[in-house]
């Protein structure tokens, strides 16, 4: 299998595993990072929010990149699949405040990954008390789609069940996607 997806570190990778909500991103990013042995990023926007009991603002979306990107940036030199990026805060911020801060925008245009995974939302939706759109994962999907395309990043999307979705990833990495 080909690991090294890094520009001039072949053992390094690092993954994003990105989408709308309750589309199987932490299941995802939870079992690559087990079946590839490497560091598992959570998503830091869960535990800011739930700290607050749910309750944010736009306000809140800068001191939740911060803490993604402290995360990120600890194991910067380790391979790792992160499950959520900065693409996740910048669609969030336009739909939900019709605003993306420009810190927001740079931190998703200089974001180092190697691979991001787009999940498409073709699994149930889970309840859970953070998330906020039950009914518009495929329109949040599209706009997903279109900034990873504008944006020239190294992407794949992948879909079905959790061992398809898997698969799918595990073959881009062995054909150097």
């Amino acid at each position: 299998m080909v690991l090294g997806l890094s520009k001039g570190a072949e053992s390094m990778m690092k993954i994003a595993v990105t989408g709308p909500e309750s589309s199987g991103k932490t299941t995802l990013s939870r079992t690559l990072a087990e079946k590839l042995n490497v560091v598992f990023i959570p998503e830091f926007a869960r535990t800011y929010i739930e700290e607050r009991e749910g309750v944010y603002t736009e306000s809140d979306l800068i001191p939740i990149a911060h803490g993604q990107k402290e995360l990120l940036d600890k194991f910067k030199d380790s391979s790792l699949v992160s499950d959520t990026d900065f693409l996740v805060l910048k669609i969030w911020s336009s739909v939900k405040f019709q605003h993306v801060a420009k810190e927001i925008e740079d931190l998703y245009a200089n974001t180092n990954f190697d691979l991001f995974v787009l999940c498409k939302p073709d699994i149930p939706w889970e309840a859970d008390p953070l998330r906020e759109n039950p009914s518009d994962r495929d329109y949040l999907f599209e706009l997903y789609l279109r900034e990873l395309k504008i944006s020239g990043k190294r992407y794949i999307t992948v879909q079905g069940t959790r061992e398809e979705r898997v698969n799918q990833v595990l073959q881009a990495i062995t054909k150097g996607l």
